[in-house]
Order: structure tokens, then C-alpha cells, then sequence
């Protein structure tokens, strides 16, 4: 099913909104709009986390460059799939985005979780993304009042999710799963936990960024697939 123009548009706004939450509470984190791009960098010196979305047809792509060339961090531009702009760098890959309105979920599944435990979280997202620096990526969200990091446990922390709201959308990030546990439904469970949290919010509407080994499980709950972002070298300063 194709998105509404409405979803795509509020998705859009929600992803550069949903930086903007996120770095508030980062200590080298920063945002800013620059002309048609939207800019924001966690102090975190990855570029995935770090970035440029286009938001119009005039983005500031010097002005960006000297941004972050300042807090000396990486980036990267991203743009949306359906625009006709071109950044004219290389293409490094395409974001992908699904969306699903929150009417309608399935139960939440009975599993052992917590909200408070961003060292559990870190911990799974260390070993199932292969980050050693998930400490520092995820324990910030714990003192964010948009965001919520829900951890499940079969003795230790096994699988994580993460949540931004912002003007009822949710964003899900960081869903992981231990490589000893994965297939037994835990990648569900605290997506579905995240979801369930998001309505309680006042959301009604939820978007993510789907890898290959997490598309089906979110098929399977109702998302679908929206046009997503290009992403592409950034320009020299």
C-alpha cells in the first residue's frame, strides 16, 4: 500500500524533529537549519550518525560542509528517494523507510522487560550491530523525555528497541536481538513493546528504518514500504 501524501509529509518532518529531540540531551550534540537542510550531529564521530536531510530545493550544502566541518564530525547527505535533487556526489546507499498507523496493533506478547536499563540495551546493541560505541549512542536517550529504550531479558538483556516521539509520530530505532536468541520472536516483541508505548503517547503514527534481516518481521506487523532517503557523500568545504 502506497502511503498518503499526509503520512509521507508527517514522516518527513518527524525524521529531522526526531534528530533534533535526540541530540538535546547529547553533551556534543547539535542541530540547526540551514537554509533547506536540516543538520543535526550527535558529538559521535559516525557518520550514519550524523547528517544533512534536504527539506527543500535550495539546501545550503557549503553552508553544511563548514557546520560540521567545525565540530570536526562525518556526515553524510540524505535526500528524499522522490526528489529530483542532486547533491552531485557519490551515492553511498538508500535509507529505506516503512511506516504503519498505530490503529490495530497486536497484543504485546508476555516477555521479562524493562525501561531503565540503558547498560542491558547498550549491551545487546553492542553484539547484534557489532558497535562498541552503543554505550555512548544509547545511554543519552535514557535522560530524554521523547525518547524510551525498552530492554527484554531471558536471565540477561537478550534484544532492545528504541522509541522518539515527536507530534504523534513515533520513530523505532535500534531494534536488536543477541545472536543466540534471534528467531524466537524477540525482535517483535520489543518493536511491539515501543508501539504500544508510542500510543500511549498519543501517537498515530510510526515509522522505521528497516534492515534486510528485520524487513519481514515488520511486514508481518503492518508496516509498509515508503519512499526513503538517498544518501550521498557530503561536499567538500
Amino acid at each position: 500500500m502506497t502511503p498518503s501524501p499526509d503520512a509521507l509529509a508527517r514522516q518527513r518532518a518527524a525524521t529531522v524533529a526526531v534528530w533534533r529531540a535526540d541530540v538535546a540531551t547529547r553533551p556534543g550534540g547539535a542541530a540547526e537549519q540551514l537554509r533547506d537542510l536540516a543538520v543535526h550531529t550527535t558529538g559521535l564521530p559516525v557518520v550514519h550518525w550524523n547528517g544533512a536531510h534536504v527539506t527543500g530545493p535550495d539546501p545550503d550544502l557549503r553552508a553544511a560542509a563548514a557546520w560540521f566541518g567545525e565540530r570536526e564530525m562525518p556526515w553524510a547527505v540524505l535526500v528524499p528517494e522522490d526528489s529530483p535533487y542532486d547533491p552531485g556526489t557519490p551515492l553511498v546507499t538508500t535509507q529505506r523507510v516503512m511506516l504503519r498507523h498505530l490503529a490495530d496493533l497486536p497484543a504485546l506478547p508476555r516477555h521479562s522487560m524493562r525501561w531503565d536499563d540503558g547498560e542491558g540495551a547498550a549491551a545487546v546493541q553492542r553484539e547484534a550491530f557489532e558497535d562498541e560505541r552503543a554505550p555512548e549512542f544509547v545511554l543519552p536517550k535514557l535522560v530524554n523525555p521523547s525518547c524510551a529504550v525498552v530492554t527484554a531479558y531471558d536471565g540477561s538483556a537478550v534484544a532492545t528497541a528504541t522509541l522518539v516521539t515527536v507530534a504523534g509520530v513515533a520513530a523505532v530505532f535500534g531494534v536488536g536481538t543477541v545472536v543466540a536468541y534471534r528467531r524466537k520472536g524477540l525482535g517483535r516483541a520489543v518493536t511491539l513493546a515501543v508501539l504500544h508505548e508510542a500510543v500511549r503517547r498519543g501517537c498515530d503514527l510510526a515509522y522505521l528504518n528497516p534492515s534486510d534481516l528485520g524487513y519481514a518481521v515488520y511486514r508481518a506487523l503492518g508496516f509498509t514500504d515508503a519512499p526513503g532517503w538517498r544518501v550521498h557523500q557530503p561536499v567538500s568545504s
